[in-house]
């Protein structure tokens, strides 16, 4: 095994942020912020964290093929009421603070209100589209349900005053991230917690930034192996590489630490759970992509697998630091970045190649210069999804 197999980068896949949760259903994320809180329980809910200007995550689940209830084709708006406990909205939750707002049957299966989705889709440019979505609920320590029998209510209007926002009337044909003009609300007899969306995604900057100190690890630690394999006869024990790593580890880690402790401090959180050593394990785990197919160019020559890996690395900060910007203003720039970024290594790898064989080196087998970029694509869509956690 070569010297940069010893010390290869791996990340292990999480799932996304954003899922289809099963095949008949789907999931969202929005978040928002406390506008109002009124109400005789007030107090109780400051002392767990629900009062103005608290960030609000709000998550539910669709059960797509849950039977239209009405439909109004003048206005082009749908009704979906849950017809059994398995279908309509199958969760719903509302978080704030150490205070959850959690979707509960009401007594009465005759209420619509109880589970509802209502679509109203104006057309792109059009009059406003709108998802509304209301179900009954339990909170945490009855604050709002109080002591009604029937409980309290999660309700959403999300809202594209513009169009955009639905783009149709069925259930999963819906982009609840893209109404700008939205609130939403628990309500009962204890209080009324209103609340604006989109709001800040409490996890952005502490994801961004991680994703950004991944990317760094990623180019540092090609770096070290791009350093050793220029002249591997002046490092023979491997010692030189092996600092290079542990300094680049050490600097990951601390980077990695030093983000999450910044967002806990603020009451945040991260994508992850995860803490930076441990993060950091991954990459020792096993053997990359990218360093296998570099490891198998023959013959070794360091006039190229030098910076071949060293542009590889690149690649991957320069994707990375994509994705981090991307995070905090989401935007289909990204996909221009890394798409560059890809020409960019493969233009300079076929170069190096064409070079060397100018000079009479003839490879077998040939470096396989679309593997090696790939593999670095990958590892980028590794550690984005490794750093948004589950």
């Amino acid at each position: 095994m070569s010297p940069r197999r010893l010390f290869a980068l791996v990340l292990v896949s999480c799932i996304a942020q954003s899922r289809q949760a099963a095949a008949a259903t789907a999931s969202y994320q929005l978040f928002g912020t406390v506008t109002q809180v009124i109400g005789p329980n007030t107090a109780g809910l400051a002392a767990v964290g629900v009062k103005k200007n608290a960030a609000v995550t709000i998550e539910w689940t669709e059960e797509l093929t849950t039977p239209l209830h009405s439909t109004d084709p003048v206005k082009h708006v749908a009704d979906y009421w849950a017809t059994t406990p398995d279908n309509g909205i199958t969760a719903f939750t509302v978080t704030i603070g150490s205070w959850t707002a959690t979707a509960a049957n009401a007594p009465d299966p005759n209420d619509p209100t109880e589970n509802m989705i209502a679509v109203a889709d104006g057309f792109e440019g059009g009059p406003m589209d709108q998802l509304d979505l209301s179900h009954t609920a339990t909170d945490t320590g009855n604050l709002v349900t109080d002591s009604n029998p029937i409980g309290s209510q999660i309700v959403l209007d999300l809202v594209a005053k513009r169009g955009g926002g639905s783009t149709g009337l069925a259930l999963g044909d819906q982009t609840p991230s893209q109404y700008p003009d939205s609130s939403g609300e628990v309500i009962g007899p204890g209080a009324t917690v209103e609340f604006k969306i989109p709001g800040p995604d409490p996890t952005a900057k502490c994801r961004a930034a991680q994703i950004a100190a991944a990317g760094t690890l990623c180019q540092s630690a090609l770096g070290c192996l791009a350093a050793y394999a220029k002249a591997p006869n002046k490092d023979p024990m491997l010692v030189n590489l092996q600092t290079c790593e542990s300094k680049a580890r050490d600097r990951f880690v601390a980077a990695f630490d030093k983000q999450t402790a910044a967002a806990a401090s603020h009451g945040l959180s991260c994508g992850t759970s995860e803490d930076g050593a441990t993060f950091d394990g991954h990459f020792d785990t096993a053997e990359t992509a990218v360093v296998d197919l570099v490891d198998s160019v023959q013959p070794q020559a360091p006039t190229v697998i030098a910076p071949l890996l060293s542009g590889a690395g690149s690649m991957c900060s320069t994707g990375a630091k994509a994705e981090s910007n991307n995070v905090l203003k989401p935007s289909s720039k990204v996909d221009l970045l890394r798409e560059n970024a890809r020409i960019k290594l493969t233009n300079a790898a076929n170069k190096l190649i064409a070079k060397a064989e100018a000079k009479g080196i003839t490879f077998d087998p040939a470096p396989d210069v679309a593997g090696i970029v790939s593999s670095i694509d990958a590892l980028i869509d590794d550690i984005v999804t490794e750093v948004n956690g589950p």
